[in-house]
């Protein structure tokens, strides 16, 4: 197969590289490509050229201009801040206790979902659900269905499959939900349907802060060490605690971090995103405190949703304590350092970053620490 087909060039490029964080972007919409046990399976061959194939032009991992995405979002140059642009730092949980009980930790995502959905601002909601074991995209359209979606799974889930099912964000306006990997993806199908149709619908995006995924060796990891019930929930402890905590319907386990790790997707390892830094809402535990998220504000949109959150009396907030946003910062630079020196030594060119996009400006900050 040559690799100047748009295929070729996924495979070459991505699947075959170990770059692929099964996002799911390239899927739902092609035949012949399908997830398939934790990652992208290519089913049959395709033609298209390379300057044709959707699955390229989505893929987070191919030609992604962090520039011109920061500024179709923000008006603004991409800079590689620590945390991303930001309009407000927040702390907040859902005020109904019931989603906060079916939450991983305080409920803001699924109160900030239900809320756009109730309130009219979105038609239908592109969320992450287990199902067999398994986490995939689902499109939603009613609040309760919402809550079906509550927690969170480490597992690399394509629910971008789930969007290009329903014909990408440009029919209706839509609130998706997912990790930095899938929000680059997002705003990559999203621009190209709003461009393709003129719709210039708006989309919610809340992105959720991830430093890994695992893969679907972890299945098998679980089955062994916690191999009867149903897993209710899954959780990484803040430090020193170094262990990886399962709960099901029978028992709770907890696992060395170490074991855990050790099924990380290969590309987690360039991944320079931590806080889902084009999403119009970012959202994370607080760390050390209980039952509350730490909210990064980011866009007019996203602000105008959680003020009706809090207006309403859904959603309670806080102020989030500056050693706790301290913190996230330097998570999210040694994060993002990592996956520069990665790429940058892959290039063996500090101004090469595979499949990064920006200024020499915003890698050298990076790379020489300024």
């Amino acid at each position: 197969m040559t690799t100047q087909t748009a295929q070729g060039q996924l495979r070459e490029h991505v699947l075959d590289a170990g770059l692929c964080t099964v996002c799911g972007a390239c899927s739902g919409l092609c035949p012949y490509l399908k997830p398939f046990q934790g990652r992208v399976a290519v089913v049959d061959r395709c033609t298209l050229p390379e300057d044709e194939g959707r699955c390229i032009a989505h893929c987070p991992r191919v030609g992604t201009d962090m520039e011109q995405l920061h500024q179709d979002l923000f008006g603004s140059t991409y800079s590689a801040e620590p945390v991303g642009a930001v309009r407000k730092v927040l702390m907040t949980r859902s005020a109904n206790p019931a989603v906060r009980e079916a939450a991983q930790y305080g409920g803001t995502v699924t109160t900030l979902v239900q809320n756009a959905l109730s309130g009219g601002m979105v038609k239908r909601a592109i969320l992450t659900r287990t199902v067999d074991g398994r986490p995939m995209g689902v499109s939603v359209s009613t609040p309760e269905e919402v809550l079906d979606s509550a927690g969170s799974n480490y597992l690399a889930a394509p629910t971008l499959a789930a969007l290009n099912q329903t014909n990408g964000s440009g029919a209706s306006p839509v609130a998706f939900v997912g990790t930095p990997c899938q929000v680059i993806g997002f705003r990559k199908v999203a621009g190209l349907a709003a461009s393709s149709n003129g719709s210039g619908q708006q989309p919610v995006v809340i992105g959720l802060f991830c430093t890994w995924a695992l893969g679907h060796s972890f299945l098998e990891l679980l089955k062994e060490k916690a191999p009867t019930g149903e897993i209710v929930k899954t959780d990484v402890p803040p430090p020193p605690a170094q262990q990886f905590d399962i709960e099901t319907t029978d028992e709770k386990v907890s696992l060395p971090l170490d074991d855990v790790r050790a099924h990380i997707l290969d590309a987690c390892a360039t991944c320079h995103d931590m806080t889902a830094e084009l999403s119009d809402i970012s959202v994370g535990s607080a760390e050390g405190i209980s039952g509350w998220n730490t909210v990064l504000v980011r866009t007019e949109r996203g602000e105008k949703l959680l003020q009706q959150a809090v207006d309403s009396g859904i959603l309670e907030v806080q102020d989030l304590p500056e050693a706790s946003l301290e913190h996230l910062k330097m998570a999210s630079t040694n994060k993002r350092t990592r996956a520069f020196q990665r790429l940058s030594e892959q290039s063996g060119n500090p101004e090469e970053l595979g499949h990064l996009r920006m200024t020499s400006q915003a890698a050298h900050r990076v790379l020489d620490g300024s």
